[in-house]
């Protein structure tokens, strides 16, 4: 598609600027001649209006509110090669046209429009066989993708290189980020870019495909709309794959209770399933004993990395998981809002399950009665595996936070706070920048300077856990983290 700005630069037309140059870059995809008094209710959005000057009203205020409606329209611009009988374009108008951004252009009554609509015409002609070409090529470099078996982020870095934008998936509904390429990744932490595009994905829900360039801005939403399909393809897909390993590991976990199967024959599947560091058993229940919210909890973003066996006991909700704390307390905020989990000390290749099994449920009810998110079977004295003395507090919180304490004491800075704040509303970008009154890409900003400084990074599972450990342990004692560090 042709801008305004380009038509202006095709000498043949003899297009000039009245107002709203500013708008220039806005493109346009057909073109109309009309002298009706009311061309807003005969165009639509990205056309551009030809007029003679015929349907003008001649009063100053008449041509304001005439103007004002057509800018409503969503027109990409106006065109008046004025007859010697039409009236005159006034003040008014133009005035209204610059405050909003919106091309006036003037030509000579002579230009044929239809030489200027012949320009839009064949450049929209090419901009569709341009559009049909990047479709092919996307589609071509999906496919390519999916045949060398990678992960979804490193699909849509393929679909970033074969668009030149940055690409990301993110629940609106839950505030987090499901997937991102490597080009939207850079593009956040250099803080810049322009406003991006959201697209809904075809039967996901609140799930969105989120399009942004470096410069420009992403203006071919069919193409993005292209991407959106396949990225509805890919989640349809991975929620099968997803239900299917819940439902084989349901049967794994059964066998091992009952201890028809072993461990040591499950450990390669554990693998398998993402679980290639330390693992335990986990319960999580609610105090009052009502049902958790179960059914979709193995769909969750925090266990995207990981396919755990879960099973239902009574109101209860059961697994043997990676010893991740940070992402067992995030699957007890998806399952209720008062859950709690308890885990089990870590298992080795012949141990028990149903032995660790009441352990977490030992643990779980320890929770309950102290008011935790997470208690671990074995703590040291009976205690959770929070820090119980000053000394090992103080040891923590200088470990995880002093960097940025000393930072933010020596620059009137917020890391602390910032990660605080991030960490309370589980990782999601927008409510934690909203909640601390700053942008988006300033809290970008303030946690890659936290990485930075710590070398923990808040947006990973051991960052944030370590992050978190910190900050908790302090707060439960009742001590300013400025005196643990001094």
């Amino acid at each position: 598609m042709i801008s305004v700005d380009q038509l202006t630069a095709v000498p043949s037309l003899g297009l000039r600027y009245l107002a709203g140059e500013g708008g220039g870059s806005r493109l346009v995809t057909w073109a109309h001649a009309c002298d009706l008094a009311d061309p807003w209710n005969w165009f639509d959005s990205g056309d551009l209006v030809m007029t003679t000057g015929g349907g003008l009203p001649v009063d100053e205020g008449a041509q304001r509110e005439w103007i004002t409606r057509l800018i409503g329209s969503k027109v990409s611009a106006l065109v008046v090669a004025a007859s010697p009988t039409a009236p005159a374009v006034t003040r008014g108008l133009i005035d209204v046209a610059e405050a909003q951004g919106f091309p006036v252009l003037a030509a000579d009554y002579e230009l044929h429009f239809v030489e200027l609509a012949r320009t839009v015409i064949e450049s929209a002609i090419e901009s569709e066989r341009q559009r049909v070409a990047s479709i092919k090529r996307l589609y071509d470099v999906y496919w390519q993708s999916l045949h060398a078996r990678g992960t979804f982020g490193e699909r849509l870095s393929a679909l970033e290189f074969a668009t030149g934008w940055a690409l990301e998936v993110r629940d609106q509904l839950a505030g987090e980020l499901i997937a991102t390429g490597r080009r939207a990744y850079a593009l956040a932490a250099e803080s810049s870019g322009t406003e991006p595009v959201h697209v809904a994905i075809p039967g996901a829900g609140e799930v969105v495909l989120v399009a942004a360039a470096d410069s420009a801005e992403v203006t071919d939403r069919p193409l993005a709309q292209h991407i959106g399909g396949l990225i509805a393809l890919e989640l349809e897909h991975a929620a099968a794959q997803q239900d299917r390993l819940r439902a084989s590991g349901e049967d794994l976990l059964a066998g091992l209770l009952d201890e028809s199967i072993t461990l040591s024959a499950v450990w390669p599947e554990l693998r398998h399933r993402g679980m290639v560091g330390d693992v335990v058993m986990a319960c999580w229940s609610t105090p009052d004993g009502a049902q958790v919210n179960h059914q979709a909890i193995h769909r969750q973003v925090c266990l995207q990395s990981y396919a755990p066996l879960f099973s239902v006991r009574g109101a209860a909700l059961v697994g043997l998981v990676p010893d991740e704390p940070g992402v067992l307390t995030q699957v007890a905020a998806k399952l209720a809002p008062n859950c709690a989990v308890g885990i089990s000390t870590r298992l080795a290749v012949h141990s028990h399950i149903a032995e660790a099994l009441r352990q977490a449920q030992l643990a779980v009810a320890r929770a309950h009665d102290r008011g935790l998110v997470l208690s671990e079977y074995g703590g040291e004295d009976g205690q959770d595996f929070l820090p119980a003395s000053v000394e090992d507090i103080r040891r923590v919180v200088r470990r995880c936070l002093g960097p940025l304490i000393d930072h933010d004491r020596a620059n009137d800075g917020e890391l602390v706070e910032s990660v605080r704040v991030f960490l309370r509303h589980d990782g999601a970008w927008q409510a934690s920048a909203d909640a601390l009154n700053i942008h988006r890409q300033t809290l970008v900003y303030r946690l890659k300077k936290v990485e930075q400084l710590t070398g923990l990074k808040p947006t990973t599972t051991a960052g944030s856990a370590m992050l978190w450990l910190a900050l908790t342990a302090a707060d439960r004692a009742e001590l300013a983290l400025e005196d643990l560090v001094s």
